[in-house]
């Protein structure tokens, strides 16, 4: 397990670059057929031929109360997208009869054999969520076949709640990710869905969390090449009136580390207000091992939705350093949930208008910030507004993200952007 030793660097107020803005291209405004998907939720993922899969909060069977669907966007050799509704949750019933699942909130992940595996956020046999898994259609033409691996019900030794990141998947098959509620304290926990021989996935509980150690995570683990998953929870760790929000408790970074069987939870970093607070943010590493990520609040900006603007943070292994970096609040810039994509030490981006701007997608480079696109531009927001919960992806040269509303349609867009 890596030893981390964090003391508080000076937190740096980024300044926007003047640059000119990166052209957006609208890949799939949804809503354009009846039963189509509505209000993308969570990350994008491409496969090897270049498709993009992910969830929507709406979908064709139940569309008013958010039963959802996943959905697979196909380019063609003129450069126009097609979109594929691969599964519409709950085809036999209204929630909460949903034994399938319902609400997917989370990107999606592949394995090697062209499976998707996701979770949903109600549902299922225990009515608090299930992790499923989509298998495609013999011959490749017609809906995609949903197994759900487990459902969940809450209790000490289950989890209840799949938040908003998506399962982390290794070499062996082994599926890993977090719920927000369940648990000894009913504070959430950390889970890993293994296959067994005869096509059944085994639940193993890896940590409950308690409160000091972290409560309520939000988004999934991120696994590195020894095994260890790290993520972040919204509340436990310090209390703080800064952190306003009952518990009034500011979050932490975390470190599950395996040995013989057994998994240790280690904090590597416990938010106090000052540096910031609410991590409500996947994962992301270098190539080094560093840790980065958002945090919703703290920091020098005003005026957004927790008074401060929130930032983003790195987590340095071996040089006993938390660096912190503040949003200011300029067109709209605060307020980031959405995590960052980490292309090297010195090159992140991300997405921030979750939930109350349209939004835009930034870059950091070093201490310097720009704004590559600010959402609404077009008129009635055709260009998509808010950007959804999940961490934009580089794929051939470009960035992909998703935005839960606008478009042509008022539901959602999936588009790119040049770096």
């Amino acid at each position: 397990m890596r030893k981390l030793a964090i003391c508080l660097c000076l937190s740096v107020m980024l300044c926007a670059a003047a640059a000119a803005q990166s052209t957006e291209t609208v890949l799939y405004s949804f809503g354009a057929y009846p039963g189509d998907s509505a209000l993308p939720v969570g990350g994008l993922s491409f496969d090897s031929s270049g498709n993009i899969y992910g969830a929507a909060g709406e979908g064709e069977n139940c569309q008013s109360d958010g039963c959802g669907s996943i959905y697979e966007l196909s380019p063609s050799l003129d450069g126009s997208w097609t979109e594929a509704v691969l599964y519409s949750f709950c085809p036999s019933g209204t929630p909460p009869a949903c034994p399938d699942g319902y609400g997917p909130v989370a990107g999606l992940v592949m394995d090697g054999t062209g499976n998707l595996y996701g979770t949903t956020s109600a549902g299922g046999s225990g009515l608090r969520g299930t992790a499923f898994r989509l298998s495609p259609p013999q011959g490749g033409i017609g809906k995609w076949n949903e197994t759900v691996l487990w459902n969940f019900a809450g209790g000490a030794n289950d989890g209840a709640a799949p938040g908003y990141g998506k399962l982390s998947i290794d070499k062996s098959g082994n599926l890993y990710g977090t719920t927000m509620e369940g648990g000894e304290k009913n504070l959430g926990v950390v889970f890993e869905l293994s296959p067994n021989a005869e096509g059944s996935y085994s639940f193993s509980l890896l940590h409950s969390f308690s409160g000091p150690d972290g409560a309520y995570p939000q988004y999934g683990v991120a696994l590195d090449t020894a095994g260890d998953l790290y993520g972040t929870t919204e509340f436990g760790g310090v209390k703080s009136s800064a952190c306003f929000v009952e518990p009034g408790t500011c979050g932490v970074i975390y470190e599950l580390s395996p040995s013989n069987g057994t998994w240790t939870e280690t904090v590597l970093y416990r938010f106090n207000g000052i540096t910031g607070f609410y991590p409500i943010t996947p994962i992301s590493l270098d190539s080094s091992g560093s840790l980065y990520g958002t945090f919703a609040g703290g920091g020098e900006g005003t005026g957004c939705y927790y008074l401060t603007c929130g930032g983003v943070f790195k987590l340095v292994p071996g040089e006993a350093k938390f660096y912190s970096f503040d949003f200011d609040g300029v067109d709209g810039n605060g307020t980031p949930e959405n995590g960052v994509l980490v292309v090297g030490p010195d090159e992140l981006y991300g997405s921030v208008g979750w939930p109350f701007n349209p939004g835009n997608v930034y870059r950091l480079t070093g201490r310097r910030q720009s704004i590559l696109y600010s959402f609404c531009s077009l008129s009635n927001c055709a260009d998509g507004s808010r950007p959804s919960s999940g961490t934009v992806v580089s794929h051939k040269g470009l960035l992909y993200g998703a935005a839960f509303e606008g478009g042509a349609n008022g539901v959602g867009v999936v588009y790119s952007l040049a770096k």
